[in-house]
């Protein structure tokens, strides 16, 4: 796992086989947000396609379609590697989001 993530505006932790990536400094995952973090996510996702990653989205208030866009490639890459993407603590407005678009039926989502 590549270990400099120290200037983006999240945190990777690995915790035994899961990498878990916070994202909840972000707040809203907006267009400026995404251009920051969508290359380091997906090749985050490209280095640990075989494991799980969790995205701890706790603070996240508002997500573009753009971000849809970067974590359905994330996806991919977990599935396509034998992974498994979890997406957790999402915000009532932004679970809506997943719920509207039918993404909650691709993705793995837990609360808690």
């Amino acid at each position: 796992m590549a270990d400099d993530f120290s200037d983006l505006p999240f945190s990777v932790e690995r915790r035994g086989d899961e990498v878990i990536v916070d994202l909840s400094p972000l707040k809203m995952l907006d267009e400026a947000a995404v251009q920051k973090i969508r290359d380091p996510l997906l090749n985050l996702a490209d280095e640990e396609g075989d494991s799980q990653l969790s995205l701890d989205l706790k603070g996240i208030e508002y997500i573009t379609s753009s971000m849809l866009e970067t974590l359905i490639q994330m996806h991919r890459k977990f599935k396509d590697g034998g992974g498994r993407l979890i997406l957790r603590h999402l915000q009532p407005q932004v679970h809506e989001v997943f719920e509207v678009t039918k993404l909650h039926e691709l993705f793995e989502i837990q609360e808690d």
